[in-house]
């Protein structure tokens, strides 16, 4: 009693405690009532420890020994992220002990450095990853609910990315763990052997996960050993690729995995020194639509960023047609996907009738640019072809490389020769609204710009992302 009069705050009843202690946002705050006594240590320890930001292997080193001394407090972490640099990458491997333990985990990320660290062009710098993820995963998938503790590991959400090292995001849950992040190397293998993904690919088939990111990895041929014997069905629902060197039998053997996936994002290299041993998926459609058709009767969302280089190969007698469950598309202009999506519209499919596009065309000033013909503005001429095959377009012009936007746009919008152009454009996102039929047919055009950060994805701690400004909406202008 002496104690709750000389401290009211001792007075309320723990789960008044707990509820406050949960409002408290600042580390100091938290950790000046875990040292006020046993007691609050009990009740603010899980929510000092809900969150971790690793930046340092210093700090993972004494973030182990806080565990190792204490080790309930493993079961109060939430969410792990570990995003350290190039230089400060010393001691982080201290955290793959911890890892096993942290039965409650929801968010786990991991972030190596990449290319736009310091190092980026040292070439004697340490390549294998500090995190053994494939362990760690392979782990997460054989461990069985137990009584006490309970470490099933569903993992339902991973974001895995490589970065010219290897940065890798996962999502994973253990108990009822939502997301993971992980952005690592691989533990075997030197420079290239590094990229490739060889044996994590344990990672596409985990039983629980639902959401899965990769990128910056190799994704070879060498995938089917690890993935065709496998004859469970994966409840894989949402799957991404980005800045990955694909071949489309490996695409094929992991779409072989999924149930049934709803979302694919295909995210070819856009940036890498050493692209020339990789071709692109663009160079073989006919095996690239293939892999895709094997998730053809479930897939709801398609986007393909396509490598700019190689020759494309031939579409003949290729369409998209039995894709009849796509609701959404995102295309860049170089993408194989788009060639076959036309060719598909032309022949009087009625696929696109339904779908809503989004295309990303890249905007270039060549100095001996001459337009004869206003039908041959290549950005113009893109938009409106795209307007007249779709209800629904958004335009995404990249102005990442122009010194003057605002002089572009001027040119691009108030430019007499573009007038003719416009017109047709406009007609189509502005029907006659006394005609019935063209009112049931009325068409949905946005425009945007991108503008680049300075930086390349996949996009590290503290980097900006390219901005996207609207610029017009045909719903507006009614």
């Amino acid at each position: 009693m002496a104690q709750a009069t000389r401290f009211p705050l001792l007075s309320l009843i723990d789960e008044l405690l707990i509820s406050i202690i949960q409002h408290v946002e600042s580390k100091d705050d938290l950790c000046s009532l875990v040292l006020a006594c046993s007691r609050l240590q009990g009740l603010a320890e899980p929510a000092l420890y809900r969150f971790i930001l690793i930046r340092k292997g210093t700090y993972a080193i004494r973030f182990s020994g806080c565990i190792a001394r204490r080790p309930v407090r493993a079961s109060f972490i939430r969410a792990l992220h570990i995003r350290y640099r190039h230089l400060d990458r010393h001691g982080i491997e201290a955290l793959n002990s911890c890892l096993r333990i942290m039965y409650n985990l929801r968010e786990l990320m991991i972030e190596a450095p990449c290319c736009n660290d310091t190092h980026g062009f040292d070439y004697d710098h340490d390549i294998q990853g500090k995190i053994d993820y494939a362990e760690y995963f392979t782990f997460a998938s054989s461990v069985t609910p137990q009584s006490q503790p309970r470490v099933q590991i569903p993992l339902q959400s991973c974001k895995c990315t490589l970065a010219l090292h290897l940065l890798f995001n996962v999502l994973l849950g253990i108990s009822n763990c939502n997301l993971v992040t992980l952005h690592s190397h691989n533990k075997e293998g030197e420079l290239r052997g590094a990229f490739n993904i060889g044996k994590n690919a344990i990672i596409f088939i985990h039983p629980t996960i639902r959401n899965l990111t990769i990128s910056c990895f190799d994704i070879g041929e060498d995938i089917q050993t690890y993935l065709l014997s496998n004859r469970a069905k994966t409840g894989l629902q949402s799957l991404t690729f980005e800045e990955c060197n694909i071949r489309a039998k490996g695409l094929a053997a992991i779409l072989s995995v999924p149930k049934a996936l709803q979302r694919l994002i295909v995210g070819e290299r856009l940036h890498h020194l050493d692209w020339h041993a990789h071709s692109p998926l663009g160079q073989y459609p006919e095996s690239f639509l293939q892999a895709l058709a094997l998730q053809k009767d479930s897939l709801q969302h398609l986007k393909h960023i396509s490598a700019p280089y190689g020759m494309m190969g031939s579409i003949a007698n290729l369409s998209m047609d039995g894709f009849t469950k796509l609701k959404e598309i995102e295309l860049d202009s170089q993408s194989v996907l788009g060639s076959i999506l036309s060719e598909t519209a032309t022949r009087g499919s009625p696929i696109l009738d339904s779908i809503y596009l989004r295309f990303f065309r890249p905007y270039r000033i060549a100095s001996d640019q001459q337009v004869t013909a206003i039908d041959e503005d290549p950005v113009l001429g893109s938009l409106y072809k795209w307007f007249k095959l779709v209800r629904n377009l958004d335009f995404v012009m990249d102005f990442s490389y122009i010194p003057d936007i605002e002089v572009v746009l001027t040119e691009l919008w108030k430019n007499e020769k573009n007038d003719k152009i416009w017109k047709k454009i406009f007609d189509l996102a502005s029907p006659d609204a006394n005609h019935a039929q063209n009112k049931h047919n009325k068409r949905r055009l946005q425009m945007f710009i991108v503008q680049t950060s300075g930086f390349i994805p996949p996009y590290m701690y503290g980097e900006e992302r390219p901005v996207e400004t609207l610029i017009f909406d045909s719903d507006q202008t009614e």
